[in-house]
């Protein structure tokens, strides 16, 4: 699902929650749509399973909110009798295992691993440099990479990008193609002016035209109190 098609379907279940709260109003209906919230966050989970980060955490997310947004929706119509407190009590300590087992399943990257840790790393302000394959760690940190001066080899070029407690931004020249994949937890990532943050995000980007691009870049990245944000420029 599309952006458009995202807000599209927002769009349709606020203006379908406005009728039947008039319909309740002029005594047409007696539905008592607060019962049916939860739905919300199953359509939430939906959207971000097929649109949102391809990560393992991320889909882990996803589908956890599909359940709990199930089993809240299945106490409001009186089927079974859950409390939120047993769910939450189970949620942060998934999260933190999803979050640990998509730091080393992600896709191997081969090349150096570049860190900064409670400081700074910048390439590609000022001097034209290589960018090759390798991950990237920004821990209380930041991480400032230029790829207007860099040299990118032909074919696809891997970049993992991880930020915990700090921020990676990478501008990227218009020509350049790019395929993004992310996901944040009390964070944020970014993806050409359109991603997610919050207590949960995921983004993910794709190039509409694949064809005869000699050159692209693939990015998989992951924010845990931090930012990762991608631009043109």
């Amino acid at each position: 699902m599309t952006t458009d098609k995202s807000r599209t379907l927002w769009g349709i279940i606020v203006i379908a929650a406005g009728i039947v709260l008039l319909l309740n109003n002029l005594d047409f209906t007696d539905i008592n749509i607060f019962r049916y919230w939860p739905v919300l966050l199953i359509l939430w989970g939906l959207n971000a399973l097929f649109t949102g980060s391809r990560n393992l955490a991320g889909q882990g997310i996803s589908v956890f909110a599909i359940i709990v947004g199930a089993i809240l929706l299945a106490n409001n119509l009186g089927y079974t009798d859950i409390r939120l407190g047993d769910i939450l009590r189970l949620f942060f300590p998934i999260l933190i295992i999803l979050i640990g087992i998509s730091l080393f399943m992600g896709r191997s990257v081969s090349g150096k691993t570049t860190s900064a840790i409670m400081g700074g790393v910048e390439r590609g302000k000022k001097n034209t440099w290589h960018l090759e394959n390798g991950s990237y760690l920004a821990f209380m940190g930041g991480i400032e990479l230029d790829l207007r001066h860099a040299i990118i080899p032909e074919g696809e070029t891997f970049l993992d990008l991880t930020a915990i407690m700090g921020g990676i931004e990478i501008r990227v020249p218009a020509d350049l193609p790019v395929e993004a994949d992310g996901f944040a937890v009390l964070g944020g990532v970014e993806f050409f002016g359109e991603g997610s943050g919050g207590i949960i995000g995921s983004a993910r980007y794709s190039p509409e035209d694949k064809k005869d691009n000699t050159k692209i870049l693939k990015i998989q990245s992951r924010a845990v109190m931090g930012g990762i944000d991608i631009k043109r420029v």
